[in-house]
């Protein structure tokens, strides 16, 4: 009897001792619950960053003295690594900004073009951002996209196409409004004068340059209708195709700092993803090094015209 009694309340402490492990457990398993309802709830209100849906480009400068001849045609040896045929097409474009290039230091560029004998003009309005780095890191992309978002620019491009360049050691994120308009009385292969053209490029000029936020309201307008020409410049555009890729070489004739004329070279080239193109630019660099002919700097012309 007396060790009957004496196994009863330890058999009780033991009961409470599980109920208590018990209902810890339980416990802890809510809470565990009430956490992920938490952070599910977070991630509703907080949608992650939609990806920048972009084209992207390789552009390399290749020397003229190599690849070309004396009439900007080029050489034999080009054209076989190359794989160049014919001029697939010929184009000659200018560019509208005042003496001070107020336009390009806010990162706008706009751009006439004609193509070939086409009977219509395209105009082009680019806000350029440049990407830190030479592109490679995906997380930069990211934050250029973002603060491009500042100006209402946004991933999916609206009615902008949407296009990360890389050069040499440069890269930027393009967005690009593209407009047409018919071009009676032009001669083939003829611009519009300055007059024209300052109509032209206000008659269609986008809301996102008309209100811009970092300049007061009218800015723009004032601008373009102080604009001077920039050009033109004729290029001819030769397909072909290097490391089994397909790409394009441009060929045109642009002003140097002393006035003089001299030829300018280009390769182009696409890529699927960022990554695709940053291995591409890679590739392509080591193919035309060892061929002696890649020009060690970025190939940006716009630049170079707007500066003449």
């Amino acid at each position: 009897m007396i060790d009957g009694d004496m196994r009863k309340p330890q058999k009780t402490q033991n009961a409470q001792k599980i109920q208590k492990a018990q209902s810890a457990q339980k416990a802890q398993s809510a809470q565990k619950a009430a956490s992920r309802r938490m952070r599910s709830a977070v991630r509703t209100r907080m949608p992650s960053a939609a990806p920048v849906r972009a084209g992207y480009q390789v552009k390399l400068l290749v020397d003229p003295d190599r690849v070309l001849d004396a009439d900007g045609l080029p050489t034999a040896a080009a054209a076989a690594a190359l794989s160049l045929g014919a001029p697939g097409r010929f184009e000659v474009a200018q560019y509208m900004d005042d003496a001070g290039r107020s336009l390009n230091g806010q990162g706008w560029i706009v751009r006439i073009r004609r193509h070939d004998d086409e009977n219509r003009i395209r105009l082009a309005y680019k806000a350029r951002f440049d990407i830190e780095g030479d592109g490679t890191d995906p997380a930069e992309v990211r934050r250029v996209m973002d603060r491009a978002s500042v100006h209402n620019f946004c991933a999916e491009g609206g009615n902008y196409s949407v296009q990360v360049n890389l050069s040499h050691t440069r890269a930027t994120l393009d967005f690009t409004n593209k407009k047409c308009r018919p071009v009676p009385g032009l001669a083939p292969g003829e611009l519009p004068g300055l007059d024209a053209s300052r109509a032209l490029v206000l008659d269609r000029l986008p809301g996102k340059l008309a209100k811009w936020a970092a300049k007061p309201a009218g800015w723009a307008e004032s601008v373009t209708a102080s604009s001077r020409l920039h050009g033109p410049v004729r290029q001819a555009n030769y397909p072909g195709r290097m490391l089994d890729h397909a790409m394009e070489t441009q060929v045109s004739r642009l002003r140097t700092a002393s006035g003089e004329l001299a030829w300018f070279a280009e390769i182009t080239a696409k890529g699927r993803t960022l990554r695709d193109a940053v291995e591409l630019r890679s590739d392509l660099m080591g193919k035309l090094r060892a061929e002696g002919w890649l020009l060690e700097r970025d190939a940006f012309k716009t630049d170079l015209i707007l500066g003449r």
